[in-house]
């Protein structure tokens, strides 16, 4: 999606699952020495991980740049962003609350940075061509299945979230081509999520995956991949929730739904005003 930010560091933690042992040896240098990056050269840089300079290259390519020269543009605006959100930290004499919404803030602009929107419409068609919806996620994970479940039911598109391991095996066995499986997974490893996307994409249903790292078993047992950063690609990651990133996903998803069919507007809007009508429990008696 559009940003200004590119997410550099964000996108590398996403990837480390798919790095070899060389390219991880660069990756960790670049996330804790990323001002060493856009101050030198690429002799330099490799000579002070101790890798070759095509070793460096053959690392830019597979993260998505043309070459090293394009990679330390992109750190460099990377890094500028990063030294605005501590300097406004330091302007503000930030209390621990300060600092996390600072947090918050970041992870979301890396997350607009990340996802593509072309793979975001994607979901969109296949969510309203579908005759059935499963949406898998265990333990933290469940909430943006939950999440996605009741936004698209107050747009009348009926959908079934499980965390049971048991529901989401039989939902999987159940599924066809005309069906539609979407798994929300941190890790992309967790077994019961990973077995039931396998068998699901057996079945020839839809299936899409929406996790933080790229290149785990959930994104190659998927048809569909949506990667987001991991929360711990920003400071307080031990303070913040792991699912805020996924719940950009699931407005995002739902934001393209609604500007492409107004009748899900319409409908959205009416099961508004069916829930804020409700009477209170005092009216009951």
């Amino acid at each position: 999606m559009a940003s200004q930010v590119p997410a550099v560091i964000a996108k590398i933690i996403s990837l480390k699952q798919k790095f070899t042992y060389g390219e991880n040896q660069i990756a960790q240098f670049v996330i804790h020495n990323s001002e060493f990056i856009s101050q030198h050269t690429i002799t330099a840089l490799a000579n002070e991980i101790g890798v070759s300079e095509t070793s460096i290259n053959r690392f830019c390519k597979k993260i998505g740049f043309k070459g090293f020269n394009d990679f330390k543009i992109a750190i460099a605006q990377d890094t500028f962003y990063r030294e605005m959100q501590t300097r406004k930290k330091e302007r503000r004499e930030i209390t621990p609350i300060d600092g996390l919404a600072l947090d918050y803030n970041e992870l979301v602009v890396n997350t607009s940075a990340m996802v593509s929107e072309d793979a975001l419409l994607n979901v969109a068609e296949m969510l309203k061509k579908a005759r059935r919806i499963h949406i898998f996620g265990i333990f933290d994970s469940f909430l943006p299945a939950m999440a996605l479940k009741n936004r698209l039911t107050l747009i009348g598109i009926n959908a079934e979230a499980s965390n049971d391991s048991r529901a989401m095996k039989i939902a999987a066995s159940q599924a066809t081509a005309e069906d539609i499986v979407i798994a929300f997974t941190r890790s992309g490893a967790t077994p019961e999520i990973i077995d039931a996307v396998s068998t699901a994409q057996m079945n020839q249903a839809k299936t899409v995956a929406i996790t933080c790292y790229d290149s785990s078993p959930v994104t190659e047992a998927a048809e569909t991949n949506i990667i987001v950063p991991d929360k711990m690609s920003v400071s307080n990651s031990a303070m913040m929730s792991n699912h805020i990133t996924f719940l950009f996903v699931v407005d995002a998803v739902t934001s393209l739904l609604i500007s492409s069919d107004k009748s899900y507007l319409k409908k959205k809007l009416d099961s508004e005003g069916i829930i804020s009508s409700r009477p209170s429990v005092t009216e009951y008696y």
